[in-house]
């Protein structure tokens, strides 16, 4: 699976908090992915936080 921050992330930091190996607050403010492939273990928690995004930013792909 893989994984994009599209630009319509707020900041808000969700992902981050609920991720941190593969999502981090960047210096601008917003999320990026850390890692393009999620790990097979991280897999439901990187679902997990796209579905908790509030502003549809994560998205899966694979």
């Amino acid at each position: 699976m893989r994984v994009t921050v599209t630009d319509t992330c707020q900041g808000c930091g969700q992902c981050e908090a609920a991720v941190p190996d593969v999502f981090r607050i960047h210096d601008d403010g917003f999320a990026v992915a850390l890692v393009d492939t999620i790990p097979e273990p991280l897999e439901q928690d990187v679902r997990d936080a796209a579905d908790q995004c509030p502003t549809e930013a994560i998205e899966l792909t694979g």
